[in-house]
């Protein structure tokens, strides 16, 4: 009896079910799914690395303290700024034939900064405080660049780039030179240091070693803003010793890696 039973609601739901099936029999088939294009990454970064010497320019400097300038005496003379050399890398893209862009980092090795501030009268002096210090530098630029043809695997170019500079002053270190002994006086004050604007203007060329790697031989000049120490107390009276429009001509060689 129980297997009767069975048989019946079977039947019974296959009838039921039947106009159903028939009616999604009628229905249209499913449109069929494009394929999805695999997005393609790396055809157009590139990674950068250079290695260059610097050159830098007289930077001006002042002892930016009121009895110094109220006296006409704040500036130094005689500045000057050591070579040094420079290692940086980066991340780029090229646009097209002509357009690209990289973000950089790039280290400056210290160079000594050496620079002659005369005294305020008092205790007098025979000759001017000699001063000298080291500063190094840390930028981040972002550059944008533009190719201006290609010759036999040889492209030139010109850019420009925008960013920040970390500029680190070591001590400042001293020596006086006052009339009571007739003798030279040294000490040391701490340096500081500080974010500034910077900018860069470039000029080079790539050579195509392979479709993927480009040698560039390339000259940027490069300003980092200033360098200070930290408050200095004299002729009663403070104020900080500045190093300011430090810049720099660099000669660089160095690599671009397309990333395909």
């Amino acid at each position: 009896m129980a297997k009767l039973t069975t048989y019946a609601l079977a039947g019974a739901l296959a009838f039921a079910l039947a106009p159903v099936a028939g009616y999604a029999a009628d229905l249209p088939e499913p449109p069929a799914l494009e394929p999805v294009a695999p997005v393609e990454f790396g055809s157009a970064w590139y990674l950068r690395g250079d290695v260059g010497y610097k050159v830098y320019r007289d930077p001006k400097a002042k002892y930016d303290n009121p009895a110094y300038r109220a006296a006409g005496i704040s500036n130094f003379g005689g500045e000057d700024m050591d070579h040094a050399a420079v290692i940086g890398g980066g991340v780029g893209y090229k646009f097209n034939n002509h357009f690209r862009s990289d973000l950089t980092v790039d280290y400056e090795t210290p160079s000594e900064f050496k620079g002659k501030l005369p005294c305020i009268a008092g205790p007098g002096c025979l000759k001017a405080s000699d001063n000298k210090t080291k500063i190094s530098a840390t930028t981040v630029l972002l550059n944008g660049y533009f190719d201006i043809a290609t010759f036999g695997g040889i492209t030139p170019y010109v850019g420009g780039g925008v960013g920040f500079s970390y500029v680190d002053m070591d001590k400042l270190k001293y020596t006086d030179y006052p009339t009571k002994c007739g003798c030279s006086v040294s000490g040391s004050y701490k340096g500081d240091d500080k974010w500034n604007f910077a900018y860069a203007l470039m000029a080079g060329v790539g050579y195509n070693v392979t479709d993927n790697l480009v040698i560039d031989a390339n000259y940027r000049f490069l300003d980092l803003g200033e360098a200070r120490t930290k408050s200095i107390k004299a002729a009663g009276a403070a104020g900080k010793v500045k190093v300011e429009d430090i810049q720099a001509h660099e000669f660089r060689v160095g690599f671009r890696y397309l990333l395909d």
